[in-house]
């Protein structure tokens, strides 16, 4: 893992603007919300790479593409859920790619906890069908690929466990925050954003903490006399 001074100063842009962010949310400072929400996920990217880059530390390509990738398609998600079903295919996109990335990475098995998932997804369509109406199918649909991300992220080391764990747990207050008269007051919109931006945290660090030190730059061979 990278030192700790390295980390602190490249999430700094991360934690100040997720901080202000979800201040202004619990503030009710509705403008504010939504010109802050977008800048979260780029730093969260900025500071992913500025470790990697003065860490001298890599991702195999396919990984830091896959990474790469699924915070591009979240930041997409953050910006266009205003129009649900835009949004939520954007995070759909987003859930199968670190689903992808997990495999990737990582060689294990999932844990046997991810078992769980199942009556997890079961109970909550139970709980939400009398209010999703027409957009039953999407939200179906993407709390399959919630939990097969999160399945997958078990595969993995703590960070991406406890990161999937944290966006099925986000993502489904969200949902009963949309279509049930539930957590409505902006405290509780505050909670459920801090979860996903902590899910989003763990799983960089997790993938971080998959890198590798880069080899030293070869110096050219001296000229012969």
């Amino acid at each position: 893992m990278p030192r700790v001074p390295l980390l602190l100063g490249a999430f700094a842009p991360f934690v100040v603007v997720s901080g202000f962010h979800l201040a202004v949310k619990v503030a009710g400072l509705v403008e504010l919300d939504r010109a802050t929400k977008g800048l979260t996920v780029p730093a969260l990217l900025l500071g992913a790479l500025l470790v990697l880059w003065f860490g001298r530390l890599a991702l195999r390509p396919p990984v830091l593409a896959l990474l790469v990738a699924g915070l591009a398609l979240s930041w997409l998600g953050d910006m266009m859920l205003v129009f649900f079903e835009l949004g939520v295919v954007f995070f759909l996109a987003a859930q199968l790619v670190y689903a992808a990335m997990f495999v990737v990475a990582f060689l294990r098995r999932p844990s046997w906890w991810a078992v769980g998932l199942v009556p997890w997804y079961a109970g909550l369509l139970l709980a939400l069908w009398p209010f999703l109406g027409d957009q039953a199918t999407i939200v179906a649909v993407y709390g399959a690929a919630l939990a097969l991300m999160a399945a997958a992220a078990t595969r993995g080391n703590a960070l991406t466990t406890i990161g999937g764990a944290l966006f099925v747990g986000s993502g489904s207050l969200i949902a009963f925050r949309m279509f049930t008269p539930l957590f409505q007051s902006p405290a509780e919109d505050a909670i459920i954003m801090g979860l996903y931006l902590l899910a989003q945290f763990c799983v960089v660090g997790g993938m971080l903490r998959t890198a590798v030190r880069r080899a030293p730059r070869r110096k050219p061979a001296a000229a012969a006399a």
